[in-house]
């Protein structure tokens, strides 16, 4: 399965490279003990920065299911973190999720003990729907799909350290759930929820590997940790099987301890795009090449990787800015043949929901390999298109009746 190199090139680089990245490796039946131990292995956990601060640990709550299921992350895990953030002196720790459902299960998950545990008043377990009258708009405009995002104020600004405490998981849209993936749970449901349809789908709308390199630039992760102890293959993220993997990985730098996580469950990168998006925009390594692995040794326990709809890479715009009534060719590439739909959509950043301005291809069977329409700059009326931001969204599937994979990229129009 080829990847996408000519079609990313001239994306601006969202973060810097670095050639010291280390993932930390704890394997054990006992989460706490290999949390430890991976956190330790990585020596790149951020104790000097946390006297005096706030940390925010996001598990992954996506239900109310115990650790064991493979579906959610076990509370020793995040018990070991919130030691370490205690002993570096942190001011306060937040455990913030949002569930998928309401109110957000720490209770059923385990992790009620949190409520007593620590210092008086430096724990709190924050429920992130619920703070829907406390968005932030954040992140720098022009991401891949979204020119900037709204998130809960408790997990935003500089100041926060920001760990993932994910799960390890195949997944049925996107391959699999890791660190980075982890994140959607922070994007609120009273802005990306969709008419009818299922929590936070214009994440899925605008492209789900795209969306989740947006909400990783505007939310920054400062250390990542994934908990394989128990994970699950299959049709997850909630709905496969779960394994015994007796695995936690941790480091500094979430593209690099989700490419060791997927290796080890013998899931191959290709399959997994918002890693490498993520490696070709200079938020981490391209591969695991490029990764120092440290700690307990451990043989690989592959995974069955869920059914996914069809990889469509991320399209290109050229050019991507347009004078009103200027023409565009549009690019997009597919691995494999499929049913697929060219369109230009419009959505809004504040009030999101799909607007269809211009249908380029409909539903048709599609070679794998690159493919190139021309967008003439006008509306399905025939009119030209007005000034503003819009999308140029590829949808596939491999039966017309089958689940639907969405990519798009932005493109501009002035006056």
């Amino acid at each position: 399965m080829a990847v996408p190199t000519a079609l990313i090139a001239g994306r601006r680089t969202l973060a810097a490279a670095s050639s010291g990245y280390v993932v930390g490796v704890g394997n054990s039946s006992k989460p706490y003990g290999a949390t430890r131990t991976a956190i330790a292995a990585s020596g790149q956990f951020p104790s000097a920065a946390m006297a005096g601060q706030t940390v925010i640990i996001k598990p992954n709550l996506v239900i109310a299911a115990p650790s064991t299921s493979g579906i959610t992350t076990d509370p020793q895990v995040v018990r070991a973190i919130v030691d370490l953030a205690l002993d570096a002196g942190a001011a306060r720790i937040l455990i913030a999720e949002g569930s998928c459902v309401q109110p957000c299960p720490f209770g059923p998950c385990g992790y009620g003990f949190f409520q007593t545990y620590g210092p008086a008043g430096v724990i709190s377990l924050v429920d992130l729907c619920k703070q829907s009258d406390r968005l932030v708009k954040v992140g720098k405009p022009g991401g891949m799909v979204y020119q900037q995002m709204w998130l809960p104020d408790p997990v935003t600004g500089s100041d926060p350290i920001f760990i993932s405490a994910a799960k390890l998981k195949t997944h049925l849209s996107v391959g699999a759930t890791l660190s980075m993936k982890c994140l959607v749970g922070m994007a609120p449901p009273s802005i990306y929820t969709v008419a009818n349809q299922w929590p936070r789908q214009d994440l899925h709308y605008r492209g789900i590997a795209e969306s989740i390199i947006d909400l990783n630039c505007a939310r920054p992760i400062h250390f990542a940790v994934i908990d394989g102890i128990w994970g699950m293959e299959g049709e997850g993220p909630t709905s496969g099987t779960a394994v015994q993997a007796d695995l936690v990985f941790a480091g500094l730098n979430p593209t690099a301890v989700d490419l060791v996580a997927l290796q080890a469950i013998q899931i191959p990168q290709v399959s997994v795009p918002y890693l490498y998006y993520a490696g070709s925009l200079g938020m981490g390594p391209t591969n695991v090449d490029g990764v120092t692995v440290q700690g307990d040794a451990y043989s690989p326990v592959p995974f069955t990787p869920a059914i996914t709809p069809p990889t469509v890479w991320h399209p290109v715009s050229v050019p991507n800015r347009l004078t009103q009534g200027q023409s565009a060719s549009i690019s997009y590439q597919m691995p494999q043949a499929c049913y697929a739909l060219l369109e230009i959509i419009q959505d809004s950043d504040v009030t999101p929901g799909v607007t269809s301005v211009k249908t380029l291809h409909d539903w048709t069977q599609r070679p794998a390999g690159v493919e190139t329409t021309v967008w003439d700059g006008t509306t399905d009326d025939g009119s030209v298109a007005a000034p503003g931001v819009y999308l140029a969204r590829v949808q596939a599937q491999y039966t017309l009746s089958g689940p639907v994979n969405y990519a798009s990229t932005m493109v501009t129009v002035t006056a």
